[in-house]
């Protein structure tokens, strides 16, 4: 008696907690059909979708028989349904968005029809992919790296690349220290030509800062590859039109400062740990500029700043008007000099006490140096009286290069704003090369950035400092839509072109694939051609390349075959691109759909579908249970085995109110290697003298995170 009654509560349980799911020939359920890839469309409405299935869901009161009659009348096939809402999914002939439409409204007209629509996919989140940058590199990661953003020069080759000018071979010249051969910057595309050092920077017999001359970092500033990680010259997607000399201007003689120099000999000018004389700065620009260079960036000066260089100043003003005179083309770029201070006692420019620097001439511009918030870096020199300082730019911890532990080396002066202006000029002349030095001139300053804005806080430029922050962005843009307008073509938007700079990539998991998706914004065109890339083992389904219409997505579906999956996508026409790495989910917790059956006396019965949420805390695991009882099983997880072993452990003292989950452990065993995630589990209740002993099995199938 006791056994029979054993039984009877057994059965009980199983039917109020876990009632028996009803066979499909029971309730008219069928297991989910899959669509076929080639007929999913883009509707205008649905997104993606099947274009020949309709999912047609009935009031309660219809019966099986009377739906499919219905469904039948219209040349429909039932393929799938889901009794437990009298649910059909039909298969008709449509192929295109029209039919589809057409479909929906005919279903949606049928006596007792409640809903029509289509067979819409469901995803976890999408995963986005992350734009192509060339400052992508971890070393501009750090907010204070921020320089280049804020004279505009990622926006800059977006605006290059997206307005398909045609570019023009430019010569860029530094007058500075030998380029140290120890950079690897300059293996790529760019042509380095010049002068040359073996011999690394060094402290106390110990390679210091990469082991990077000051001429080295004003180069990395211009042209550092953009492909090869870590530093990126502005100038350098020019690519092979861009080419830099670097010429030696400095000795090894001793250093000599102003206030050393003889007084007699008011030649000397210094830098370091060697001193170049006026006749050798001068015929070394020459030299510089009959070699072909058109900008030429000068970040020396005279230590300090003293009217007594007024007769050199009067030199190097004749040079420049002459060269104005022949060579119209050129144009000269100075750093400000740092020896300004908080209070701006000492550092100031008046036209005659330093040189190149603060000479007002049009080929002739001198670059002040300010923080990231936009204020004056404290040693900046500033324009005053008849002194001139034309632009602004970063110059406090800027990036000047990597060294070999991949650290930034980071430095501060003007001596590396100024070459973000002569880049930005090399960009100009490689759109434009008809453009005169003054021309150039006038369009920096009618583009510049009257200030800084940060967050909350916007400073204006700082008093002395010229026009604005250099704007390498707006200069550009200008340069093109003056060529277009004096063309007879319409002007584009900054907007537009970097629209066209831009694809967007997205990856949708749905079961085992991936629904990849790359929209491209805008096209100069009207279409534009997509091509993806991906490295790892995969079956991927639709064309390596594909032309869409602007506005548009070009789209594949991706099925990943063990292991990382890296895609990559980019736009023929702008080189603009987006990557992603899809990597398998090795993650357990989770929300998981279960399926399974009870084991008694020989006999398999299936148990009704449920949900269970997996959440994890190191090695401690709950596992909830969407059945009606809030069941939540309690136990460890072993991460070398992926095993979970636990019970419910809320026992009540109540025999009805109890359930199975409290009598005895659940193993569960989860794949982290399957996609999607999947678990099995089994639950062994052995027998007693009042009891029959009995098994759950059951699979968990991994739908969201």
């Amino acid at each position: 008696m006791r056994r029979f009654a054993a039984f009877i509560l057994a059965m009980a349980m199983l039917f109020v907690f876990f009632p028996f799911a009803e066979t499909a020939a029971e309730t008219g359920e069928t297991a989910g059909q899959d669509t076929v890839p080639e007929l999913i469309i883009k509707s205008d409405t649905w997104g993606y979708v099947p274009a020949n299935r309709v999912m047609v869901m009935f009031a309660d009161k219809v019966s099986r028989d009377v739906a499919a009659y219905l469904i039948s009348t219209t040349g429909a096939v039932i393929v799938d349904e889901f009794a437990f809402i009298n649910l059909y999914q039909v298969e008709t002939g449509g192929q295109t968005d029209a039919e589809l439409i057409a479909s929906l409204r005919m279903f949606s007209r049928l006596k007792g029809v409640e809903a029509a629509f289509p067979n819409a996919a469901t995803f976890l989140s999408d995963q986005a992919g992350t734009p192509c940058s060339p400052l992508g590199d971890a070393v501009y990661a750090d907010p204070a790296n921020d320089h280049y953003n804020l004279i505009g020069m990622e926006n800059a080759w977006k605006v290059i690349k997206g307005s398909g000018v045609n570019l023009n071979n430019v010569k860029v010249g530094a007058l500075d220290h030998p380029v140290y051969t120890g950079s690897d910057e300059f293996g790529g595309k760019v042509k380095l030509s010049g002068d040359t050092t073996d011999v690394p920077v060094t402290e106390n017999d110990k390679v210091v800062n990469g082991g990077f001359t000051h001429g080295t970092n004003v180069a990395h500033v211009i042209a550092a590859d953009p492909e090869n990680g870590g530093m990126v010259g502005v100038a350098s997607v020019l690519g092979e039109n861009l080419e830099i000399e670097v010429k030696n201007n400095f000795d090894s003689a001793p250093y000599l400062s102003a206030a050393t120099a003889d007084e007699d000999d008011l030649t000397q000018i210094s830098y370091g740990n060697g001193v170049a004389y006026t006749d050798k700065t001068l015929v070394n620009l020459k030299e510089m500029v009959d070699g072909g260079a058109t900008v030429i960036n000068c970040s020396f000066n005279f230590k300090p700043p003293s009217d007594i260089y007024a007769p050199i100043a009067r030199a190097y003003r004749k040079f420049f008007a002459k060269m104005q005179e022949e060579k119209p083309h050129v144009i000269f770029v100075a750093s400000a000099g740092n020896a300004g201070n908080a209070d701006k006692t000492t550092g100031a420019l008046n036209g005659i006490n330093d040189c190149p620097a603060g000479i007002a001439m049009p080929n002739v511009i001198t670059v002040a140096s300010i923080n990231n918030d936009g204020s004056r870096a404290e040693f900046s020199g500033f324009a005053t009286g008849d002194g001139e300082v034309t632009l602004a730019a970063p110059g406090v911890q800027m990036v000047v290069g990597v060294d070999e532990n991949g650290q930034p080396v980071k430095k501060n002066g003007t001596s590396y704003s100024a070459p973000q202006v002569s880049a930005a000029i090399a960009l100009i002349q490689s759109i434009n090369p008809e453009l005169n030095a003054g021309q150039i001139k006038e369009l920096l300053v009618a583009t510049a950035a009257p200030g800084v804005t940060t967050g909350n806080q916007s400073i204006p430029i700082p008093e002395g400092l010229g026009a604005g922050v250099l704007r390498v962005d707006e200069a550009v843009l200008k340069t093109i839509n003056d060529m277009r307008v004096n063309e007879g073509q319409p002007a584009f938007t900054m907007q537009q072109l970097l629209d066209v700079s831009t694809v967007t990539l997205t990856a949708a998991w749905s079961g085992a694939d991936y629904v990849l998706t790359a929209n491209i914004p805008a096209s100069l065109t009207k279409t534009a051609t997509v091509k993806i890339e991906i490295n790892g083992q995969h079956v991927l389904t639709g064309d390596t390349n594909q032309t869409v219409a602007a506005g548009d997505s070009a789209v594949w579906t991706l099925t990943p075959d063990g292991g990382e999956v890296f895609v990559r996508v980019t736009r023929l026409d702008s080189s603009a691109c987006a990557y992603m790495t899809l990597a398998p989910d090795t993650g357990v917790a989770g929300t998981y759909q279960g399926a399974g059956y009870l084991s008694w006396h020989g006999d398999n019965d299936p148990i009704e579908d449920f949900q269970a949420v997996v959440s994890q805390n190191g090695n401690q695991m709950t596992i909830s249970l969407a059945n009606g009882m809030s069941t939540i099983l309690t136990g460890t997880y072993d991460e070398a085995s992926t095993t979970f072993v636990g019970r419910d452990v809320s026992v009540s003292d109540d025999v009805w109110a109890s359930t199975w989950w409290e009598w005895g452990d659940t193993t569960i065993v989860f794949d982290t290697a399957a996609n999607p995630p999947a678990g099995g589990g089994v639950l062994t209740v052995l027998g007693t003298d009042t009891l029959s002993g009995f098994t759950v099995e059951f699979s968990l199938t991994k739908v969201s995170d």
